[in-house]
């Protein structure tokens, strides 16, 4: 890719609150090295898909996967009422967010917006970069026993929890999160037993007591049901 050609609307584009700071920051560096021609293939041997014509030449990973979800959704939009335009095409008013991990930003950032750039595409509203996630202050591991597969956890422990952890350890910045084992225990024990059970049920106690004012019951069943 001729990467250089597209180096002022990338400029005016990773400048114009597409990003985060920390982002537009690091990618500054890019353009006072001067961008470069970017090499879309990958020597065999490589997973992915053989670039058509060659015997050892293959498509970088990172280029066919966007590709490939946009094309999983035209065919979405194909057998549906669903319009591809309307999501995809430049001047589309539909709001389209990136969420990556920091260590590809300058692929999502850079060499994608390019892409569409080049393709008559729209580009995306904004990009959210998300740093590293470690179990217990460590880098995951297998070996360590540091590394806990989703099918794992969902057999012992409910997904809501651990949403509602790294929601409340995410933030604007690129930081790392620590999954931390004790204090998970603890914020759920705290915040979504101790607050947002005990509200509802105090809500449905009350509830359950303005019911029964309500209704046409006899003195002893109103006295019977009120103490539940």
């Amino acid at each position: 890719m001729i990467l250089p050609q597209f180096e002022q609307q990338l400029k005016e584009w990773t400048n114009a609150g597409h990003l985060q700071d920390e982002v537009s920051n690091k990618l500054a560096e890019w353009f006072e090295q001067g961008l470069q021609q970017w090499d879309i293939s990958r020597d065999k041997p490589y997973f992915g898909f053989q670039i058509p014509g060659t015997e050892d030449k293959y498509f970088y990973v990172w280029l066919d996967a966007p590709i490939g979800y946009m094309a999983s959704f035209k065919k979405l939009c194909d057998n549906s009422d669903l319009e591809f335009d309307d999501f995809f095409a430049k001047g589309s008013d539909t709001e389209l967010y990136h969420f990556i991990g920091k260590d590809i930003v300058y692929f999502h950032a850079l060499f994608w917006p390019a892409t569409l750039m080049g393709s008559n595409f729209r580009t995306p509203n904004a990009i959210f970069a998300h740093g590293f996630l470690s179990v217990n202050g460590q880098k995951m591991s297998k070996s360590r026993g540091t590394f806990i597969q989703a099918r794992t956890y969902l057999e012992t422990l409910n997904p809501e929890c651990l949403r509602y952890y790294y929601a409340y350890k995410l933030s604007s910045k690129i930081d790392d999160i620590d999954l931390n084992l004790e204090d998970f225990k603890q914020r759920v024990n705290s915040d979504i037993v101790g607050k947002v059970v005990n509200i509802a049920s105090r809500s449905a106690s009350s509830l359950l007591r303005s019911m029964i004012k309500s209704c046409p019951l006899n003195a002893s069943s109103r006295s019977s049901m009120m103490s539940l």
